[in-house]
């Protein structure tokens, strides 16, 4: 299993080297954390159609995503009740002063068992560092995969880094570094056994895909 500690560290320290930017999270660019958040955002377009939704945002980082669906209108306009969590707590003490009208609190949902059920969970970027060994780490995603597909009643959005980025010559070392590239094919085979419906887009970069677990 994944050393939980050994990813705060690696965040906490990237943010002590950048404080409350896109680099303490380990994005390219804002706008790489956007077109995601935008593609994320169309998972609202499935599954419940009400005039009030709960969303929890596994991993929020500085809370962006918030912001992001707040800004576009989308948070008043699907009458979102945003949740963010995430293992850090340096990072979510920055999400509270930078979003104070937003909810966010440390939590791990794999180790906290009285997380309670929302409409929909996002998880983005969460799966892209690895800080184990790669079966351990395909271990990790399948089961915070089934995790949060049970904490779901309608959807889970949940994206990953795409292998067809890099040119392959050598599938052995393809996570031989800190980052990790998922076979789409993989991850589909974990997904069929957590929803009775999904779609997965590999349509907006070529190097990042996206998986939409439906639930209702």
């Amino acid at each position: 299993m994944i050393d939980i500690q050994d990813q705060i560290d690696y965040f906490e320290s990237l943010f002590d080297e950048h404080g409350n930017s896109y680099k303490a999270l380990d994005w390219n660019s804002p706008d790489s954390q956007k077109l995601r958040f935008k593609i994320m955002k169309e998972l609202f377009n499935y599954g419940k159609k009400a005039s009030c939704i709960t969303l929890l945002d596994v991993g929020c980082g500085f809370g962006d995503l918030y912001g992001y669906l707040k800004s576009d209108g989308s948070l008043s306009r699907h009458r979102i009740n945003y949740s963010g969590c995430d293992i850090s707590p340096k990072i979510i003490q920055t999400a509270k002063k930078k979003y104070p009208d937003a909810k966010f609190e440390v939590k791990n949902i794999l180790e906290d068992r009285h997380t309670p059920k929302y409409d929909y969970i996002i998880c983005s970027g969460i799966f892209n560092i690895r800080s184990a060994e790669i079966d351990d780490h395909l271990a990790y995603v399948k089961e915070m995969i089934f995790r949060v597909s049970e904490l779901a009643t309608y959807g889970v959005g949940l994206n990953f880094l795409s292998e067809g980025s890099l040119p392959i010559a050598d599938p052995q070392n393809l996570n031989s570094s800190q980052y990790f590239y998922f076979n789409p094919e993989t991850v589909l085979n974990f997904c069929r056994h957590a929803a009775p419906k999904y779609i997965l887009r590999h349509d907006y970069h070529i190097g990042d895909f996206t998986i939409y677990l439906l639930k209702g």
